[in-house]
């Protein structure tokens, strides 16, 4: 089952061409993306909101990344320890990212990012493999999906029990006054090295998982200054830290 803390970890890294041009999010998280379920340092009520039940077109996108993630499920037959796929960025490829998280009835677990759509677009998949050829072989032409009635947030789950980070949330009050000081560092800086810097300055005890966690729910800022990789927010971090001690 995908929740909107899966969501924000779908964020952590991305396929490249999701990440380096934004051709997409999105899905790292999906992406991607480490399966961590931990909200990071902020809370937030659930609240969740009724979906609408809807049969949708599969995208060619979507079957495209699918024929590709299918390929990289079958090296992973042939090959586990070559082709590891059982965490949550695993398989990075097309407009998704996810990987085989278990061993439940479906346990392929992909975000996909629709271009142009990257954000509240995103559709939360749980497949079983058959499902995934059947997707990539064109035999399957449309899914199921449980889809956000909110009319700024066109997020769909594959099960009905699924929570969206933008719908079925609200902040408590620490969480809000965090967002606001986000939002004003958001505003001053013009790189991700800048980014990290302020961000220390609010949270002096963060790690790269709650960076990469706050940072990327923040409307807009991923297409300007670009997406972290876990590697990366660490690198940063510790890089900031060191030049900060230097200079005491």
């Amino acid at each position: 089952m995908f929740s909107a803390l899966h969501e924000l970890s779908s964020l952590v890294s991305l396929p490249a061409n999701l990440r380096d041009n934004r051709v997409i999010l999105e899905r790292t998280s999906h992406s991607q993306i480490p399966a961590d379920n931990h909200r990071y340092d902020l809370m937030r009520n659930p609240k969740p909101q009724p979906k609408d039940k809807c049969k949708v077109s599969i995208p060619q996108e979507l079957r495209e990344s699918m024929r590709e993630a299918h390929e990289i499920i079958q090296d992973a037959e042939r090959d586990p320890e070559e082709n590891p796929i059982d965490f949550g960025d695993a398989i990075q490829v097309g407009a998704i990212c996810g990987g085989r998280i278990g061993s439940t009835k479906r346990p392929f677990q992909f975000t996909y990012f629709p271009v142009g759509d990257t954000q509240r677009g995103r559709w939360f998949l749980n497949l079983h493999v058959t499902e995934i050829e059947d997707i990539a072989d064109g035999v399957m032409t449309d899914i199921t999906m449980f889809c956000c009635t909110s009319s700024d947030c066109r997020c769909k789950f594959r099960d009905e029990s699924d929570t969206c980070f933008f719908c079925d949330y609200e902040d408590d009050i620490e969480t809000a006054a965090l967002k606001e000081k986000l939002n004003e560092l958001v505003n001053t800086v013009a790189s991700k090295e800048e980014f990290v810097a302020g961000y220390l300055k609010i949270k002096p005890n963060a790690t790269s998982v709650s960076l990469i966690g706050d940072y990327n729910p923040i409307e807009g800022i991923g297409e300007r200054l670009g997406w972290f990789s876990s590697s990366e927010a660490q690198q940063l971090i510790d890089q900031i830290r060191s030049e900060s001690e230097n200079t005491r």
